[in-house]
């Protein structure tokens, strides 16, 4: 019988042993320091991020030279398009780890590798918090004192004791309001009223915006919530003088304020100013209001002896505005942001220059038309009227004094 049986042969013997020494050598080169693959890899990379550098150095003094004093803020962004104005050669290998924060180039530090970081840090490029795993769905970056800063926004100024500020690609701004403990996120029926609360008085809220089920959700999940720094400007920056005008508003300095302006319209435009992936916006309710109250506190107290949540005029536009309030043209209707001094906490006209519709409604359902406007306006007195102040008028109702602000909710799942 014919025995079929091969060894193995001493070829594929050799073949074997060589491709085994290979991959030891592979092996090796990749476990050492020297290894050239890896150190092809930091060169690269390291000359990339010092180009990226040094354009964002070059564009950073063409604008302190053609901007001058104009260049309030230094540049901020988390956007591929919003970096390369700025970083002419960054690439997409590059959107996810690298972003610009105050005119200096940073790193995210998840989504880099352990070898990248050593080389950044050669560079003297840092990181700031990292962002949650459970917030990483709607939230682009965390400020290093722990503030959430939505997809689609960039930092402005600002920490949390202070109001930090955000904006949109649009220049849309708006200002960090921290709450601790999602219990302190509520209604102080104590502030003053023309109407007493009572069963009839102002005791809930309207309907939330389209997706919002819950005010306080993003509250307890990020730890706070973001208010329009300005009251709404219109949508064309031109007064209007007729009720019921339609237009998306905005949240920017020097805009003429959107006035005439029934509580029904000024919710309807507040919920389409940003409807994203990440956020949604819409009125300031009740909640929202009184929380917003409370923050501020600790700084007009510091004003004078006399400044309170009870008492605006050192630091609203009121026709008493009091010093340091009673700058030039005080007692008239002001564009945003007209004046620092009616500034608290990075957030303008809370206190003054018009009446803002908030989202509060009667409880009593014979009175559910009637919503609740907050903070006083030029014309009155600002202890009378004070930002802490509540007042109804008719869902369909517009006035020359009363405006709104926009509420900006975070999404949560």
């Amino acid at each position: 019988m014919k025995n079929n049986k091969r060894g193995i042969s001493l070829i594929v013997l050799i073949v074997t042993i060589i491709v085994i020494i290979i991959l030891a050598a592979v092996v090796i080169l990749t476990l050492s320091k020297n290894n050239p693959v890896e150190s092809a890899r930091k060169a690269r990379f390291m000359e990339d991020v010092r180009s990226f550098q040094d354009e964002l150095a070059l564009s950073v003094s063409k604008d302190y030279v053609t901007k001058k004093e104009n260049r309030n803020e230094k540049f901020n962004a988390t956007e591929f398009d919003k970096i390369k104005e700025y970083i002419p050669s960054f690439t997409k290998d590059y959107e996810k780890k690298l972003y610009v924060k105050d005119d200096e180039l940073m790193y995210v530090e998840d989504e880099i590798t352990e070898n990248e970081k050593n080389w950044l840090d050669e560079l003297g490029i840092v990181t700031t918090a990292t962002v949650p795993k459970e917030w990483k769905e709607f939230i682009a970056s965390v400020t290093e004192d722990g503030v959430p800063i939505p997809k689609g926004f960039t930092y402005v100024e600002g920490i949390k004791e202070t109001g930090t500020v955000i904006k949109d690609e649009n220049d849309n701004e708006f200002v960090w309001i921290p709450v601790d403990d999602v219990n302190n996120y509520k209604k102080d029926f104590n502030f003053p009223s023309i109407y007493s609360e009572t069963e009839n008085g102002i005791t809930c809220d309207g309907k939330l915006p389209e997706g919002i089920e819950d005010e306080t959700a993003d509250v307890a999940k990020y730890g706070g919530f973001y208010i329009g720094r300005y009251e709404a400007g219109t949508p064309d920056g031109t007064e209007n003088t007729k009720n019921d005008k339609e237009g998306i508003p905005v949240s920017k300095e020097g805009i003429v304020v959107w006035t005439n302006i029934s509580y029904t319209n000024a919710k309807s435009s507040a919920e389409q100013m940003i409807r994203s992936e990440s956020v949604q916006t819409g009125l300031l309710t009740g909640r929202a209001w009184d929380t917003t109250c409370y923050f501020i506190e600790d700084d007009i107290t510091k004003i004078t002896d006399d400044s309170s949540l009870l008492d605006s005029r050192y630091y609203g536009n009121y026709n008493d505005s009091q010093f340091p309030a009673n700058v030039k043209g005080y007692g008239e209707k002001q564009k945003t942001g007209y004046s620092d001094k009616w500034k608290v906490k990075n957030i303008y006209d809370l206190a003054g220059n018009v009446y803002e519709w908030t989202n509060e409604v009667k409880g009593d359902t014979s009175y559910s038309n009637y919503p609740a406007y907050r903070g006083g306006w030029y014309n009155i007195s600002g202890k009378n009227r004070s930002v802490s102040f509540r007042n109804n008028d008719g869902a369909a109702s517009g006035s020359a004094v009363i405006g709104f602000r926009v509420r900006l909710y975070i999404k949560t799942n």
